[in-house]
């Protein structure tokens, strides 16, 4: 039964990655080029990014960047130390592929401890609309990704899902010579697995906004970012019933500044926990913080 459902989950990746690739062709104007000014100073792989929120990865055909990122989530008893490479290509100009692996380094939730491999996730983008000048881009994507069952759902805390989850997302951005503007949505779907045990659904709500600080073109570019990020998580369920200490809605805002040249990619940042409610007796979080460097190739 748990292998017919992971195959109809991967079914319907495949069917919706599909439609929208059909869906976007014919909303894409032909490629302008930019003035190289501030946000355009460098490719496009190179350009500002968000700092925590999905997607915004569509890169050129053939471009291959290689990653790394060290974060840490900190709250009331709450630890949570990972480290995580990644990997990114362009498959078309219109079309990338986004893959990371996650190791949590330390994971404290109480008096619970583990560490080891999280669930991988492999992540498609497509470029559905794109309106350019040659002072402004105006985009939106659909993202797709699978989470692969690396991790485990059963050691103390989890370090993954117990099976295959989907996520379905949209972002949507403009850029100038100065600013940069994000907003995104989606929502991850996970699997019921041993026992009939399910950690909630998620739904991510997130947006920012960037501004150049200074740039030499075809050089550098370094800019700041502000950005929120909202994370609802749906109930657990145990055993086929509703886990009343489960779930919550939190909202993280904080900067980052991101730095980057022809071939390197720097970004720190910190985040704070504005606003959490949280379901039943449970832990609070009180801030991310994470640092990214990526090298193209």
């Amino acid at each position: 039964m748990r292998m017919k459902h992971n195959n109809y989950l991967v079914a319907v990746f495949l069917i919706m990655l599909s439609v929208v690739s059909v869906m976007g062709r014919e909303l894409i104007e032909e490629e302008v080029k930019h003035a190289h000014v501030g946000n355009f100073a460098l490719p496009v792989s190179q350009q500002p990014a968000p700092f925590i929120g999905f997607g915004e990865n569509v890169i050129d055909k053939g471009d291959t960047l290689f990653g790394f990122r060290g974060q840490q989530l900190k709250g009331t008893r709450v630890n949570f130390v990972d480290a995580i490479p990644s990997f990114i290509y362009g498959i078309t100009d219109k079309f990338s592929v986004f893959i990371e692996l996650p190791i949590a380094v330390k994971f404290r939730l109480d008096d619970a401890r583990s560490h080891g491999f999280e669930d991988m996730f492999v992540q498609f983008e497509r470029l559905l609309y794109s309106k350019e000048t040659t002072k402004a881009a105006t985009e939106m994507t659909f993202v797709a990704n699978v989470g692969l069952p690396t991790g485990s759902a059963f050691k103390a805390p989890p370090t993954g899902f117990g099976g295959p989850t989907l996520f379905f997302g949209i972002t949507a951005s403009h850029t100038n010579f100065d600013w940069y503007v994000f907003g995104s949505s989606g929502v991850v779907l996970s699997p019921t697995y041993k026992n009939n045990n399910k950690f909630g659904n998620q739904v991510l709500y997130e947006g920012g906004l960037s501004r150049n600080i200074s740039y030499k073109t075809d050089k550098w570019i370094l800019n700041w970012i502000i950005e929120f990020d909202g994370r609802y998580f749906q109930r657990d369920t145990v055993a086929g019933r509703i886990d009343p200490n489960s779930g919550f809605n939190t909202l993280l805002l904080g900067p980052s500044l991101w730095f980057s040249t022809q071939h390197l990619i720097l970004q720190v940042g910190f985040s704070g926990v504005v606003s959490e409610f949280v379901f039943g007796c449970q832990l609070k979080d009180k801030y991310y913080i994470a640092a990214d460097i990526f090298w193209k190739m």
